[in-house]
């Protein structure tokens, strides 16, 4: 019935800077100067445009043919963004405010047959505080512009605004609440249920007739199909409106059969059990910053979404593109929706939030993909008080009880992430780094997450065991930035970093790593960045393995998204690149982010040559497969192996307690080594997983004659030093080295005479004696900084022992609190959390070799963990690994000390250094 006329394509474009375009009737007298784009078009996709704001002007010439005297005409716009001021023929059409949702004009009195012109003028501040941005601007690139499709509609005096359709599962039924435009008198509504992919297969068709513009009516029929994301089942409801037998209008809504609620801490989607395993996606895109730059694109990405094991994208802080949830509802993605943060908590600035929360909500109301809502996100718009105000909580339990009464069929979080009001998710955002924290990260979802749950609530307000569900957490890992030079043609802008001030540390700027590769010593690690990018993915890897396993093993998580989907501009914590390509270990994600998964809970990751090893096998099974069938096992470089039977049930969590005894072999030399675990089952679903180890021999013997001179260390370090065959001396004139662990003067002067020494110096400022070199703590507890962060080592300096160049399970239990800091840095202080700034020493690079270092991000934040420098005949050492304990406990840190102590006179070419 109803004709568009489409307005994409080309329009005229100006900026406006000292805004005279209103003064000098732009609208009537055309645009001077102007230059040809495209729309939808976001103004900073072009470089000479890329940090304006301000005003700009689109203007376009249309011809509509003949006008027809019994048809109205709407102008449409799907989005604009900020703020438009529209001219038909240079005739005011009005104003609106908002960027991301659709506005229309009814057009009919000012559009005249044949030629027209569009005139529009967009105003998007440089102060955004109180209008609703997400992140574009903040910590992106902004979004200005007529950034979504716009067209003219033909349609009837009484048409059809919009149809809401909820499902009622338990009834075969569905609630229809139309909305129509210009019925005054007695109308006929048809509604018609057919298949989405065939629709001559009519399931329902039912007359109603109406006087008001608003129609409620339920609609029934037999062996409804139940839309899931394995078997995305639509459904389409043509709804015809006619008056005294004549056809005024038809509107087409497609939707899905399905329930979403949530009982006992558990999401339920049409009654079965559903474990979220989701990312989050903030939908940036290298060419056209906020659009998808194609449908095929969008289909691609929900296609490498499934292959890594997601069955949810969390859109986060922006309202997702209609193409997007088009497509998620037909591939079978399930979505996670939440509206653009405001940052001022005003009057003003809260309308216009809630002003788009509503009308984002009536917009993707009938796309069954959408299965939670957010308010809020981290009290972005409530500044950070959430706790404390009370004001603030009645207005977030307000707008939590305006959504869930507009929309029943989903599940509302209230402020995603941090302190809770009145919410149906009860999440979180936990961001730890690991191995380095694998403790403290499992304290955290077993003693505050799982273990408190009301801790995360404003007061008492927890009482509904709400799922507790991990919604923010990741690593990241660095892209070649030749990679997306190669992408653009170019190096592109935003290698300087484009968002505001509050996002320009040196780590989040890409130009970083540039300058500091080679002067801080990286190039001696890695040939170049490619080689680094490698390793940094490596270590992403392993960390958000480590990450969702943990949280797998813990039957009281209902689930969690991790950060991030994919890389956008200078944050690099997606598991795909920028330009959408996966991140090569992340083609194996399904091993730990699917929806069967084998996982082994071991009490430590390096074993000593004929130790045994019993190891606890956990079974996640989302699905709830049969879990009949047999698990096989390898340590694939020993070449032992074995199996065992699996014997039946379905439970989505399957603990084997003692299921695998590993007993290590004698080796010659430590070795890396990994634990192979595949689940067969007799349904034909199989699951893999790699474990990674390492054996090492029992008791290592000196290789040289040492003698050793000890320095407040333990005595256990010391006997083990003895163990083997080191002897110890407490004359330091006497010895080879000596070994500290705090730098005396003595010291000092000794290494200055000749003397080697080995400062383990991982107690960082609580030495009481460290000479001139000052630490840098690394964030202990929970840190969205630290996520960023790399250790790296060169492995050359330890060959014949099994560490990699990005740190991994081999140092875990080792990896250091403290470092050397080369650079500048920043610490929070006392008890109010006040910024201290901090000083870094990067002279160190001048005087001593960096064998193994630490980083943020794009090589920002620069420290040491084990330097190395020479005088003319002895070697000076200092690490912060934690070694001191681990002495002959730890089998890695026990050949490291003693490769330190082997290794400690230095090669001639060394000592040539200075």
């Amino acid at each position: 019935m109803r004709k568009k006329h489409s307005l994409d394509g080309a329009w005229q474009f100006q900026v406006d800077a000292s805004e005279k375009g209103q003064k000098d009737k732009w609208f009537m007298n055309g645009l001077p100067d102007s230059t040809a784009i495209m729309v939808p078009h976001i103004w900073q996709t072009d470089e000479k445009y890329v940090t304006y704001s301000g005003a700009a002007w689109y203007e376009k010439e249309l011809n509509i043919g003949v006008k027809q005297d019994d048809i109205q005409y709407w102008l449409h716009f799907d989005a604009v963004d900020y703020e438009a001021s529209v001219w038909l023929n240079g005739q005011y059409l009005g104003r609106h405010e908002g960027g991301f949702t659709p506005f229309s004009y009814n057009v009919t009195a000012v559009l005249k047959s044949n030629i027209n012109k569009v005139t529009v003028r967009v105003y998007d501040p440089n102060d955004n505080a109180e209008i609703p941005i997400g992140k574009q601007g903040s910590w992106y690139t902004r979004v200005s512009g007529i950034w979504q499709s716009v067209y003219i509609e033909e349609r009837r005096e009484q048409f059809i605004e919009s149809a809401l359709v909820t499902p009622i599962i338990k009834e075969n039924a569905v609630s229809v609440k139309t909305e129509t435009h210009g019925v005054t008198e007695d109308a006929e509504l048809t509604f018609l249920i057919s298949e989405h992919l065939n629709k001559e297969l009519i399931f329902k068709e039912e007359t109603q007739i109406i006087k008001e513009q608003q129609s409620n009516i339920q609609l029934s029929w037999k062996d409804i199909n139940l839309w899931s994301p394995d078997s995305p089942y639509l459904y389409d409801l043509t709804i015809i409106l006619k008056k005294d037998g004549e056809v005024l209008d038809e509107y087409e809504v497609t939707f899905g059969m399905r329930e979403v609620t949530y009982r006992d801490g558990m999401v339920y989607l049409n009654g079965e059990p559903l474990y979220i395993r989701g990312a989050l996606d903030q939908s940036f895109y290298p060419d056209t910053v906020y659009n998808p730059p194609s449908e095929e694109w969008i289909i691609d990405e929900i296609n490498k979404a499934k292959h890594m094991g997601f069955n949810m994208l969390r859109k986060h802080i922006k309202i997702e593109v209609p193409e997007y949830l088009y497509w998620a509802d037909r591939l079978g993605m399930l979505i996670w929706e939440e509206p653009p943060n405001i940052v001022k908590w005003s009057k003003q600035a809260n309308n216009r939030f809630r002003n788009e929360l509503m009308e984002m909500i009536k917009r993707d109301y009938n796309h069954p993909s959408i299965i939670f809502w957010s308010i809020y996100n981290e009290e972005w718009g409530l500044e950070w008080d959430l706790a404390n105000d009370k004001e603030k909580q009645l207005y977030v339990e307000a707008l939590y009880n305006e959504v869930t009464t507009l929309d029943p069929i989903r599940l509302v979080c209230d402020n995603s992430g941090w302190t809770h009001v009145k919410t149906d998710i009860n999440d979180h955002h936990r961001y730890f780094t690991l191995p380095e924290q694998l403790n403290e990260w499992r304290e955290d979802i077993k003693d505050y997450m799982i273990g408190n749950p009301a801790k995360n609530y404003v007061g008492e307000n927890f009482s509904r065991q709400e799922p507790i569900i991990v919604s923010e957490f990741g690593v990241w890992g660095l892209p070649d930035p030749q990679e997306m030079t190669n992408y653009y043609g170019h190096q592109p802008r935003w290698y300087e970093n484009l968002g505001d001030e509050t996002h320009k540390e040196d780590f989040k700027r890409p130009l970083t790593l540039m300058e500091n590769f080679k002067k801080y010593q990286l190039n001696k690690v890695f040939k170049d960045y490619k080689e680094l990018s490698l390793h940094s993915q490596r270590r992403q890897f392993r960390a958000n393995q480590a990450l969702i396993e943990e949280m797998r093993k813990e039957p009281g998580l209902n689930g969690y998204i991790v950060t991030e989907f994919t890389d956008i501009e200078w944050e690099t914590n997606g598991w795909m690149t920028y330009s959408r390509k996966i991140k090569a270990p992340f083609n194996n994600a399904a091993r730990f982010n699917g929806s069967l998964i084998v996982m082994a809970d071991l009490v430590k990751r390096n074993y000593w040559a004929d130790e045994t090893a019993t190891v606890d096998l956990i079974i996640s099974n989302n699905d709830q497969k049969a879990l009949k069938g047999v698990l096989s096992w390898e340590l694939t470089n020993l070449g032992i192996k074995g199996e065992i039977s699996i014997k039946g049930g379905n439970k989505l969590h399957t603990k084997l307690p003692g299921a695998i005894e590993l007993k290590f072999p004698e080796v010659n030399s430590p070795l890396q080594e990994e634990l192979l675990l595949t689940l067969s089952l007799e349904t034909g679903d199989i699951a893999e997983n790699t474990i990674e180890l390492t054996v090492s021999p029992l008791l290592e013997q000196s290789k040289t004659e040492k003698t050793i001179f000890t320095a407040e260390l333990p005595v256990s370090f010391q006997e083990h030093l003895r163990s083997h065959g080191y002897t110890l001396t407490d004359k330091l004139e006497k010895a080879d080295l000596a070994i500290c662990s705090v730098l005396t003067p003595r010291l000092q002067e000794a290494y200055e005479n000749g003397k080697n020494v080995i400062f383990l110096a991982e107690d960082g400022d609580n030495i009481p004696e460290k000479g001139l070199y000052t630490f840098r703590q690394l964030d202990l507890g929970e840190s969205w900084n630290r996520t960023s962060s790399f250790n790296y080592v060169n492995v050359d300096h330890f060959k014949g022992l099994p560490l990699q160049k990005e740190m991994g399970w081999e140092f875990e239990g080792i990896y250091p609190d403290y470092v050397l800091p080369l650079t500048n840095y920043e610490k929070v202080g006392g008890t109010v959390g006040r910024i201290v700034y901090m000083f870094g020493n990067d002279s160190i690079i001048n005087t001593s070799d960096i064998i193994s270092g630490y980083f943020q991000g794009w090589a920002g934040q620069v420290g040491a963990s084990l330097i190395r420098k020479y005088n003319s005949s002895s070697t000076f050492t200092l690490t912060t690994w934690k070694l001191i304990n681990n002495y002959g406990e730890h089998p890695v840190a026990t050949a490291i000390i003693n490769h330190l102590i082997e290794q400690v006179q230095p090669a001639a070419a060394e000592l040539q250094r200075n």
